[in-house]
């Protein structure tokens, strides 16, 4: 659950990313890093842009559609969303080196979306065992005083009437006995796009290094909607002229609190957790590519960490609905919070291969390494994050990428496959939920000698599991298919 202070998620969401660049990179599954002359490769193996003669513009864009499902309750909920999403737009440009023909310059503006963002998830179902009043309880009942209570989650509840206390003991007016209908949806939005600054150089077409300045800008939302609802209108309260009061709570005190006399029982609640986070970072990229001969090349690229400065705003809220037609609405801070803090992602390491068979076609695979583990984050009050650091340091694990990928030349047009897999970040395995599976095909082809057209299709496929509560183990496993259908158009220079 969401309070005020950033965790570990927040590390982790900017550290891994998958598949995002050029129709033909994405057809091909990202295993490109030996292939060369890709505008994709100024962020990642920036070498790869000494491979052009001259250079290219290259634009792009897809329709990304996500589907889950959720099980909750036994009560089965899919949901999802379908946007179209930027994918890059490249510029490199080439030239022969003034002291040795043979040998050539680079330099390119690259910009890549590395991850996108928009989601939406919806779960829900009937319970009588597993409230979110029932989980407010339990931390509230072992915090002991309403003093101690956490203003952004059981503290709300308490401020909204959802809890009081009754001979020095936390009670619910949820009843946490009756059944209720319960509803969760989280809504995700935004993206991270990169801008790349790079320059290569190609000695005697034989070997290839290159160095990319990264600026990625990050822009994040989070919107966690929460309700419950008394099923059956089940948990009554009425007053008595006398002053007594009669009810069908199915556990209560002998005495209530007179302000309940306005409000009566409990009838539905709405808790909210809303967070935005923007924040700009900065990295390098250097990498090389050996070309043995004219089928043989080999690749190797080191991308450093990125070092961001973030700005998060938020709130948390809850409105209680009463029988008596009244609300409570509380929200914490009342004019939305602000904090500013730095987070720092661990850098990738990576190998390639590929074989090219010319006019016949390409093999290439890639393997690339990054320890999530070394994820940090921290900001201008010292010792904040070390609680959070450690658990990062703790939870994960060494992450494996492998992208494999073929083209086959059928003049003019270019066929394309490709499939990767990321390791669970949480054991470093290729097995269990957390692993992700994309394969893809592609379509390329060439109207001229200096223009083509490309198209691909990639999916992703993975599941998570998603806890609710603190204090109760309510959770349901996330299944979810992503599919991309996108193009590109390619203008090489004569």
């Amino acid at each position: 659950m969401l309070c005020i202070s950033q965790n570990d998620l927040d590390a982790f969401r900017y550290s891994q990313q998958g598949i995002s660049g050029s129709a033909r990179f994405n057809a091909m599954g990202g295993a490109f890093s030996a292939i060369g002359a890709d505008v994709t490769l100024a962020a990642i193996n920036p070498a790869g842009l000494a491979i052009y003669k001259n250079g290219e513009l290259n634009y792009g864009g897809a329709i990304k559609a996500i589907n889950n499902s959720t099980n909750l309750y036994n009560n089965k909920v899919t949901d999802g969303t379908s946007k179209f999403i930027y994918n890059h737009f490249g510029l490199v440009t080439a030239w022969k080196s003034d002291k040795d023909k043979q040998s050539r310059h680079a330099i390119g503006l690259v910009s890549v979306q590395r991850n996108n963002f928009n989601n939406t998830i919806s779960m829900g179902g009937n319970t009588n065992n597993s409230s979110i009043a029932k989980d407010m309880l339990n931390i509230a009942t072992k915090k002991g005083t309403v003093n101690n209570l956490n203003s952004y989650y059981e503290g709300l509840g308490f401020d909204a009437l959802l809890l009081d206390t009754m001979y020095n003991k936390f009670i619910s007016l949820e009843d946490v006995g009756r059944t209720v209908s319960q509803n969760r949806k989280l809504t995700l939005t935004g993206k991270m796009n990169e801008l790349n600054f790079s320059y290569a150089y190609s000695y005697k077409d034989e070997f290839y290094v290159g160095g990319s300045i990264g600026v990625p800008k990050i822009n994040y939302s989070s919107t966690l909607t929460h309700t419950e609802k008394d099923l059956n209108d089940s948990m009554r309260i009425g007053f008595n002229s006398n002053g007594t009061f009669t009810t069908s709570y199915t556990s209560f005190p002998n005495e209530i609190n007179d302000i309940y006399k306005n409000y009566l029982g409990f009838n539905e609640l709405t808790y909210t957790e809303y967070f935005e986070s923007n924040g700009t970072g900065y990295n390098i990229k250097l990498g090389f590519i050996y070309r043995f001969n004219d089928a043989f090349r080999f690749s190797g690229y080191y991308n450093s960490g990125t070092n961001f400065k973030m700005t998060d705003v938020y709130y948390n809220q809850i409105i209680t609905d009463w029988d008596s037609k009244k609300s409570v609405t509380v929200k914490v801070p009342d004019e939305g919070g602000r904090y500013e803090y730095k987070i720092k992602t661990p850098s990738r390491m990576g190998v390639g291969f590929a074989y090219v068979l010319k006019k016949v076609g390409i093999f290439a695979l890639d393997y690339e390494a990054s320890n999530y583990a070394k994820a940090t984050i921290s900001s201008s009050d010292a010792g904040t994050f070390d609680g959070v650091n450690a658990v990062i340091a703790n939870k994960y694990k060494l992450g494996h990428f492998i992208k494999t990928g073929a083209e086959f030349n059928v003049n003019p047009y270019f066929i394309r496959l490709g499939y990767n897999i990321l390791s669970n970040p949480l054991t470093g395995n290729f097995t269990g939920k957390f692993t992700r599976h994309s394969p893809s095909i592609g379509l390329g082809i060439r109207f001229k000698e200096n223009m083509s057209v490309d198209f691909y299709i990639m999916q992703m496929y993975y599941s998570d599991t998603y806890y609710l509560f603190n204090t109760l183990n309510t959770n349901t496993s996330i299944k979810t298919q992503q599919t991309q259908i996108g193009a590109s158009l390619n203008i090489k220079f004569n």
